[in-house]
């Protein structure tokens, strides 16, 4: 069953490509919203000292 999966007939090829390439999306604009959340947190900080 888990042959089938893996697989996937002749469209692995597309397939497991679209999966990595998705995760990778993902992964990258998950840390990046974090990265410019903290960067904009620091920002007010530094606006509302004034």
């Amino acid at each position: 069953m888990f042959e089938i999966l893996w697989e996937m007939d002749k469209y692995s090829i597309y397939i497991w490509p679209s999966y990595f390439l998705t995760l990778f999306s993902l992964a990258y604009l998950y840390f990046r919203s974090i990265y410019k959340s903290q960067k904009a947190k620091k920002m007010l900080q530094q606006l509302t000292k004034v």
